[in-house]
């Protein structure tokens, strides 16, 4: 059973160093490592799942301050 919860969390905010670190290096290593524990034999769902889910929060980032830059100009 994972443990992701049912709704997903909002944009994070973070700095243009730490997206382009976790997009560059944390993220294709952490699906390099599930590469690996998978031929293994292990089951990685949850960790694959736990990926995405971090790939997706990145991703949404630079929303959140594109909304703002739109109410301050209204």
């Amino acid at each position: 059973m994972s443990r992701t919860p049912e709704k997903r969390l909002g944009p994070a905010k973070l700095r243009k160093e730490t997206r382009d670190w976790l997009t560059k290096k944390t993220i294709p290593h952490a699906r390099e490592i599930a590469k690996d524990l998978e031929d293994a034999g292990e089951d990685v769902h949850d960790l694959l799942a736990a990926i995405d889910e971090l790939e997706a929060l990145v991703q949404e980032g630079p929303a959140g301050n594109a909304k703002r830059t739109e109410k301050a100009a209204a």
